[in-house]
């Protein structure tokens, strides 16, 4: 498989990496599932609960809880903001969050309560989201035709890598004399000169989203034990369109004006793992959860398309082939497959039902970011070097979910939550402090046989990020300016449910 050049949306690489990076493989891993309105309303803290489909994804032994068979939908309208200095982008979209039942079933047996089995279709992450990173400026040092120029020096066009050197040799951003071709001095020229000055911008559309069918059995053994197994089928679907620029501001007398890189990137596939769980109730008034998932193990697809272009006042060089408005560039693409085993989660959870009143919940999740391994069938090392800095960059989390409930009366009731993602950073890291903070809160309706839920969440995050970072040799760096994207989101999620 050929290596592509990737400048990612917001994190810090190396440049040259192989076509799955780290941040794909947090990107794939990192989970909000918090599912139906009641669930998002209480913060996901839902692990001792049970009895809502949302459950059947995060501790099976929910499934248990059921006393009837129910059926319910889950729609939800988010609105995405990415803002960095002082710009901000927003995407609005409509999502199905959840569609699902359970069957319940009573046996002839004074202990055996309910057998049930269930199916739901939930929302696990969504990609959608615009960012525009700018305006920055910097002298010609810090350009990434001066990484180019690294890269190249010493090779022959012929042997410059297809998707990022090769790309800046047929756009001029790296250039040979024919007296340097004839003598095979390899020492490439850009056009860009330390005195010039650089305005540094970035345009990052992404869209997808990652969710689960999850098939799950459980019981309910004398109202104290609860238990369930599931088997989910994780579908993802990733496509991200970027665009960075180089431009050329001020007085000068370079002949370039701009150059761009635009990276299409586009992922998809199949994944599935096990998860089994229990909810045990020693009082009435207390209930403890406990829940483990396998890794989930996805088969994905994917294609890459780079190109590079650059825009001149004229001719780039002497024996240059004349232009439409002397814009020079090519692309190149690549399609392959490849495996990604996510983390291991464990979750831990804690409740305590007051009457027919009030419900304080509260849920515990571990998950080891170093365990995100990326494998090939075709080529056992082909993914050592960026399944090394996945264990060196990452670490293992703990997160945190509070939720609680008031019902007034038999028909109404109120909710509020809190979720708290860790950074999976190490420290030291850029974005140690990639913290995931969610508030929620919403409203329920029991009619018995129909009920109705709304919630509204409100996620708030921030990360750092370079264009891009190169060290040679001498250890000697370039770099672009640092820059923060802060993101916000705002969700509202509807259930409606029937139970029979």
């Amino acid at each position: 498989m050929k290596i592509l050049y990737i400048l990612p949306t917001l994190l810090l690489f190396s440049l040259f990496v192989s076509a799955q990076n780290e941040e794909d493989a947090l990107r794939f891993s990192r989970l909000t599932p918090f599912g139906s309105a009641r669930v998002t309303a209480m913060g996901g803290a839902f692990g001792a609960l049970g009895g809502d489909l949302t459950t059947l994804s995060t501790n099976p032994g929910g499934i248990g809880v059921f006393r009837k068979s129910e059926i319910s939908f889950t729609s939800m309208l988010d609105f995405a903001h990415a803002k960095t200095k002082g710009i901000d982008n927003e995407k609005n979209m409509y999502l199905l969050g959840g569609l699902g039942f359970v069957l319940s079933f009573q046996p002839m047996s004074n202990k055996w309560k309910n057998i049930n089995i269930g199916f739901n279709y939930t929302n696990l992450n969504n990609f959608n989201r615009n960012i525009f990173q700018g305006y920055y400026e910097t002298n010609g040092d810090s350009s990434l035709s001066n990484i180019w120029k690294e890269e190249a020096d010493g090779l022959s066009p012929k042997e410059l890598n297809d998707f990022t050197t090769g790309l800046a040799y047929d756009a001029y951003m790296l250039y040979l004399s024919p007296e340097a071709l004839e003598n095979k001095d390899y020492n490439y020229q850009t056009p860009i000169r330390s005195i010039d000055q650089l305005q540094h911008y970035k345009y990052t559309r992404e869209r997808g989203f990652q969710s689960e069918y999850a098939i799950s059995a459980g019981a309910n053994y004398d109202d104290k034990f609860y238990f369930g197994i599931t088997l989910g089928i994780q579908s993802l679907h990733y496509k991200s369109f970027s665009v960075y620029t180089e431009e050329i501001i001020g007085e000068t007398n370079n002949k370039l004006e701009k150059f761009s890189m635009y990276q299409d990137f586009t992922s998809s596939g199949v994944g599935i793992n096990f998860k089994a769980g229990f909810i045990y109730r020693p009082i009435p008034v207390l209930r403890l959860g406990f829940a483990i998932h396998t890794p989930t193990y996805y088969d994905l697809d994917a294609y890459a398309n780079n190109n590079v272009s650059a825009k001149f006042t004229e001719l780039p060089v002497e024996d240059a082939k004349p232009t439409e408005n002397f814009e020079y560039g090519e692309s190149a693409w690549t399609d392959y497959s490849y495996k990604l085993k996510t983390p291991w989660r464990l979750m831990a959870s804690a409740a305590t039902v007051l009457g027919q009143r009030a419900i304080i919940s509260f849920d515990y999740e571990y998950v080891d970011y170093t365990t995100a391994k990326y494998s090939n069938d075709g080529a056992k090392n082909e993914y050592l070097e960026t399944n090394n800095a996945i264990k060196a960059i990452y670490k293992s989390t703990h997160n945190f979910r509070a939720g609680a409930e008031y019902r007034f009366n038999s028909v109404f009731c109120l909710r509020g939550g809190y979720a708290y993602s860790a950074s999976p950073y190490t420290k030291g890291e850029m974005n140690e402090k990639n913290d995931i903070q969610t508030i929620t809160g919403g409203v329920g309706l029991n009619f018995g046989v129909f009920y109705a839920d709304f919630a509204y969440l409100h996620k708030n995050s921030k990360l750092n990020g370079l264009f891009y970072y190169y060290e040679n040799s001498k250890g000697e760096v370039i770099e672009s300016p640092e820059f923060q994207t802060k993101f916000k989101d705002n969700e509202f999620r509807l259930t409606l449910g029937i139970r029979f």
